[in-house]
């Protein structure tokens, strides 16, 4: 007896465990909407599966999670702050103070980018303001005001090796550019001076042995070189609008654009949400290039100006408006307004359900995340729909109510699922 209990010991020390991943930027590891160790709850609300639900200000940025620390930002009385809160009971730590160089008249685009860790130093970008960078306790490390701020630059920074980006589409003077982030020193700055504004996230497109930026814009959608800021390729014929952040499965990138959300039509049910700034120039502008709303998948490879016959496939049956496209176990998720979900077979895009209702109509802003076969869909209504990430149909595993407005994009890690609401930030899952 004494021989088999210390047998399955030591067997139980030196068995590999798969380690907890952190959530640590807008829709996590990647950017991918992916955990590959989370095991979030199905079900979960108010009186079920509640962990902690703290107050928090206002803001529409996502939380992120590294260690035993959340960070997001929010606007108080005309600042813009940074947020670190303990993972454990939602305790807020710290909060650190920046002034907005312009009150935001909406009062709802001052802290809606969401900040990005390196599991260091944590790295919040304003549009009003610029960057600044904490350490994980606070202490500030370095800030990089813009030099001409803008509170409609509000797409979310991403790291790529020890570069910090930032995306400044504008009205006018839009760019690109990348930060050491040790120091938030300028490595490069890209002009992109035909780009109007933009809510889209970067992403970095790893295939085989080669690393892309890929930036979605107005009316075009480009590949830069993230080591120098030298342009890569260009597909012209995106949506006006640039409101989700690309996906990659299977040595594919995939976007999706549509013209045909809230601000050019609604979201077929009356909802308002986070609202557009036209295209008011146009006598100083050159004249776009046609907008075409679709869901592309592309190649890598590619350079110079793309043409349609690169493209792996398109669809422009159902592309979403602003929740991101998601790729997971080898098939494309799209939900558009509505609650329409979409999902693609990878390889030829072709449908495997199309505009399947799923019961939870309205907007849908925040993009959804994946984890343990399942996948959550967040609702501007307050309703978190999980679904079965495998099934020939759409099969409904739980819908979950909150009543309260969603726009943040969850963070998953664990046994959690972290969820922003209009006022709050709840913890669903089994405490740690």
């Amino acid at each position: 007896m004494r021989l088999s209990v210390l047998l399955a010991i030591a067997i139980s020390l030196f068995t590999p465990t798969t380690p907890a991943e952190d959530w640590p930027q807008f829709r996590g590891p990647g950017g991918r909407a992916v955990s590959e160790t989370a095991t979030p709850p199905v079900g979960f609300g108010p009186t079920s599966n509640l962990v902690w639900k703290v107050t928090i200000p206002e803001g529409y940025s996502s939380p992120i999670v590294t260690g035993r620390r959340i960070f997001l930002t929010a606007a108080t009385e005309g600042k813009l702050e940074t947020l670190g809160l303990d993972r454990k009971d939602g305790r807020v730590l710290w909060r650190k103070p920046v002034s907005a160089d312009k009150p935001d008249p909406t009062k709802n685009l001052q802290a809606t980018s969401t900040p990005v860790t390196d599991g260091k130093f944590v790295y919040a970008f304003f549009g009003s303001f610029g960057l600044v960078a904490y350490d994980l306790e606070g202490v500030e490390q370095w800030r990089q005001p813009l030099a001409k701020p803008d509170l409609e630059a509000n797409t979310s920074p991403i790291l790529i090796h020890d570069k910090l980006i930032i995306v400044c589409d504008r009205e006018a003077g839009s760019f690109i550019e990348a930060h050491d982030a040790k120091t938030g020193r300028t490595l490069w700055r890209a002009e992109r001076p035909q780009f109007l504004r933009s809510r889209a996230t970067p992403f970095h497109w790893v295939h085989g042995k080669a690393e892309e930026l890929i930036v979605p814009g107005s009316f075009r959608l480009t590949s830069y070189d993230p080591l120098t800021g030298r342009e890569n390729w260009g597909y012209s014929g995106a949506a006006r609008f640039a409101t989700s952040s690309p996906a990659a499965g299977e040595n594919l990138l995939f976007s999706a654009s549509s013209s045909y959300g809230v601000g050019e039509g609604g979201g077929g049910d009356g909802s308002v949400s986070v609202p557009l700034v036209p295209y008011s120039n146009q006598s100083t502008k050159p004249k776009p290039p046609k907008a075409e709303s679709a869901v592309l998948a592309i190649r890598p490879g590619g350079s110079g100006d793309l043409a349609e016959t690169q493209l792996a496939w398109k669809s422009t049956n159902s592309p979403p408006y602003a929740s991101s496209p998601l790729y997971y176990q080898g098939r494309l998720f799209t939900i558009k307004e509505g609650g329409l979900l979409s999902a693609y077979a990878v390889k030829n895009g072709h449908p495997i359900y199309q505009d399947e209702p799923i019961n939870a109509p309205g907007d849908y802003w925040a993009s959804a995340v994946a984890a343990a076969g399942r996948i959550y869909f967040s609702s501007h209504y307050g309703a978190v729909t999980v679904i079965n990430a495998t099934t020939d149909k759409p099969v409904i595993l739980a819908q979950n109510k909150l009543g309260e407005e969603i726009l943040a994009t969850p963070a998953l890690y664990d046994q959690t699922i972290l969820l922003r609401t209009a006022t709050n930030l709840y913890s669903f899952g089994t405490d740690q």
